[in-house]
């Protein structure tokens, strides 16, 4: 995904507000991203990004008694091995702003890789009230502008394994 606005958008009781996600083999990048003005109510996760989605369901193998030279393409394509270095996704350029959350249980996940941090996010005039602050792990370079996250457990943003992120 790349040069992407999106703009004046609402979400009420979505399961995640901005989801962006990916798998460690899919590879691609998500950059150059525009966010703004967002109303979001009582979601799950105000903001939640992870190159590293649901391994369950990312990592698909074929059911045991089917020929791979028999199946669909599209099976075919879920199932071929990625070549590591290849399947490493990029998460860069970021820019969110003018947000307002309530009633989220958390307001932010974000978990990147060791080898591939989430880079430049921006956050401008962001007001986020949850249950719980959340985290935010192999983040580089990260801005907050006019941020306020109020937690009802009173848990500040925990940030581990980052450079230049200070909520």
């Amino acid at each position: 995904m790349r040069h992407i606005l999106a703009k004046n958008l609402k979400a009420n009781g979505t399961g995640v507000g901005i989801r962006f996600k990916s798998a460690t083999n899919r590879g691609g990048t998500i950059e150059d991203i525009y966010i703004d003005n967002l109303e979001m109510t009582d979601v799950g996760t105000a903001l939640e990004i992870t190159p590293n989605w649901n391994p369950a369901y990312s990592y698909s193998t074929l059911p045991a008694g089917y020929d791979i030279n028999t199946v669909p393409e599209h099976w075919k394509k879920m199932v071929a091995k990625v070549d590591p270095e290849k399947g490493i996704p990029h998460f860069k350029d970021i820019f969110i702003s003018n947000i307002k959350v309530t009633g989220a249980r958390k307001a932010i996940f974000a978990d990147g890789l060791d080898q591939e941090p989430l880079k430049n996010f921006n956050f401008n005039n962001v007001d986020i009230t949850a249950a719980n602050a959340g985290s935010i792990k192999n983040a580089l370079d990260w801005s907050f502008n006019k941020v306020s996250i109020k937690a009802k457990d009173n848990s500040k943003i925990v940030v581990t394994q980052s450079k230049n992120v200070n909520p």
